[in-house]
């Protein structure tokens, strides 16, 4: 066995080499890493710093993920409520065009417009969603959010139902309405029957006859439009007549003669015939009617005017002086002979009426001449129903309630707006923050690349100069064992 023995100077020199080859190996892991102090070996004051840094930074990124969740919850309802304010200005240009319009048929189109403008904003708000959380459709969905992690702070932005659009918003879905509708056929009674066309004298009509006279009355009985037929009046004179866009009735007449009527609102109308006028005679004025038969037997005056043959239900019977009407009666289901001859018994305009038995009714006037008409119901356009707009005035005033609808929606987006602004600046703090935290303790722990390649610089020339002086040392040795041998020879 042979025994290596190691001078102090060479020990010296190996340990040396070992040192900074373990020196080498630690800088160059610095300078690779970037990370001076890997543990709390190597600096435990400042490992424990910069772990509690980062420890407190990934606090605040877990928060920050929070706020971000309710930043999106806000977000969401703030484009919603955008959406919404911009349909609201939508609606304001629809109410204004209705206030402007002359026409209750363009009103009752808007109506329409208008009520799929609210459907519109529903929608939105239910698509405000984020989450599964929504500020625009109210109970349930508030928003609580802390200002700190140590929830010590927090803020709640309530949510409203935008669904609820007249306790939010105080508007709400207005009545369409239904048109009614009626059609004749205007035609000169000819073999074969030739259409009316605009130009066409009304007389020319079997349906027509000089004096009679078509009168519109809206659903009061109020006399709106009436038109006295002349041997001049043409069936565009009665489709003018029957032309009042602004109430609510419009015609047209066809090239095939076909009078069509519509009507936005409850109307009737009729026409008081020529030929059923009977006027007063004689002096003092008197008049009779026709006999009113029952069958072959002459009408009493507990019998049903209808029954006679000569009346129907909706029939207007009026007795007038002059222009004036002084008695009438509007012929019902029940109504009677008796009933009759009471319309025409009007003591305080000096007129008496009596029923004789062969069925007729005579009147009598102490001193002023009079006439009886009687006027049927040409086109019944009872059955429309109204928009809510029929009236201009309607659409008027509907304007401020969009106003006020605006306004509403105005101060529910600066809440939400609040909000936004708020959580957005605590969130740019936090992360801002956070950010700090991370970056101080990563610069706690990283190394200096400059100072850990002079370090590196610095074992290497140590390096070198101790193989030199593993070099010499080893050359000295074998100087002396070569003296040694020469000696020894």
């Amino acid at each position: 066995m042979v025994d290596i023995s190691l001078t102090k100077s060479l020990r010296s020199t190996v340990a040396t080499l070992n040192w900074v080859s373990e020196e080498s190996a630690a800088a160059n892991q610095r300078l690779t890493s970037g990370v001076k102090i890997q543990s709390a070996l190597d600096d435990p004051s400042t490992f424990i710093s910069a772990k509690s840094l980062s420890l407190h930074a990934a606090a605040l990124d877990k928060y920050l993920e929070r706020l971000d969740q309710g930043l999106g919850v806000i977000n969401a309802a703030d484009n919603g409520l955008s959406s919404i304010s911009d349909s609201i200005n939508t609606l304001k240009g629809v109410v204004t065009r209705a206030a402007a319009s002359k026409n209750a048929f363009e009103r009752a189109d808007l109506v329409k417009e208008y009520n799929d403008i609210l459907d519109k904003i529903v929608d939105t708000a239910k698509d405000s969603s984020y989450n599964g959380k929504n500020l625009l459709l109210g109970d349930g969905n508030d928003l609580t959010l802390f200002l700190s992690t140590d929830q010590n702070e927090s803020v709640t932005i309530e949510a409203v139902d935008f669904t609820d659009l007249l306790n939010t918003l105080g508007l709400k879905k207005l009545d369409e309405g239904k048109l009614a509708t009626y059609e004749t056929k205007l035609t000169d009674g000819g073999a074969p029957a030739k259409p009316l066309k605009t130009t066409s004298k009304l007389v020319e009509s079997p349906e027509y006859a000089v004096g009679d006279e078509i009168a519109v009355k809206d659903a009061s009985g109020t006399i709106i439009s009436t038109l006295k037929i002349t041997a001049d009046t043409t069936a565009g004179d009665l489709v003018t007549a029957l032309s009042l866009p602004d109430k609510g009735l419009r015609a047209t007449l066809g090239s095939d003669g076909v009078l069509n009527v519509e009507s936005a609102n409850k109307m009737t109308v009729d026409v008081t015939r020529a030929a059923d006028t009977i006027a007063s005679a004689g002096a003092p004025p008197s008049a009779t009617t026709a006999p009113l038969m029952i069958g072959a037997t002459p009408a009493t005056g507990a019998d049903l005017l209808t029954a006679t043959g000569q009346y129907k239900e909706g029939d207007v019977i009026s007795i007038r002086q002059g222009n004036t009407v002084v008695g009438s009666l509007t012929v019902g289901a029940a109504t009677t002979v008796g009933d009759l001859v009471n319309a025409f018994n009007v003591p305080a305009s000096g007129l008496s009426a009596t029923l004789d038995a062969a069925g007729v009714i005579m009147v009598d006037s102490v001193s002023a001449a009079f006439a009886i008409d009687k006027s049927s119901i040409s086109a019944d356009l009872t059955t429309a129903t109204a928009s809510s707009w029929v009236k201009r005035t309607d659409a008027e005033d509907a304007q401020q309630t969009v106003t006020d609808a605006r306004h509403a929606a105005e101060k529910h987006a600066t809440n939400i707006g609040i909000g936004l602004t708020l959580l957005k600046s605590r969130a740019e703090y936090v992360g801002s923050f956070s950010d700090i935290l991370g970056a101080t303790a990563e610069s706690m722990r990283a190394s200096d690349k400059n100072e850990e390649a002079a370090i590196m610089l610095a074992l290497d020339t140590q390096q070198q100069l101790a193989i030199s002086s593993f070099s010499i040392t080893q050359t000295a040795d074998n100087g002396i064992l070569r003296l040694l041998g020469s000696k020894l020879g």
